[in-house]
């Protein structure tokens, strides 16, 4: 299982300014919406695509609302 950090990057690499898909999300935004995620889902956290796209989730409709 990659970092944290390095788990941060790979959903930037996706979602930030100039990823794959440009929601420019914020590394403060992910950070926040990772913390969300390991805290209030009962599905391990392994850091993988599913966890990116709950990730994903989180900052769109948790954070960003």
């Amino acid at each position: 299982m990659m970092s944290i950090k390095d788990f941060v990057k790979y959903v930037l690499d996706f979602y930030g300014i100039g990823g794959l898909y440009d929601y420019k999300f914020t590394k403060e935004e992910v950070e926040k919406a990772i913390k969300i995620r390991i805290e209030t889902n009962d599905i391990p956290f392994d850091a993988d695509s599913v966890d990116r796209e709950l990730v994903r989730d989180i900052v769109l409709d948790v954070i960003r609302g």
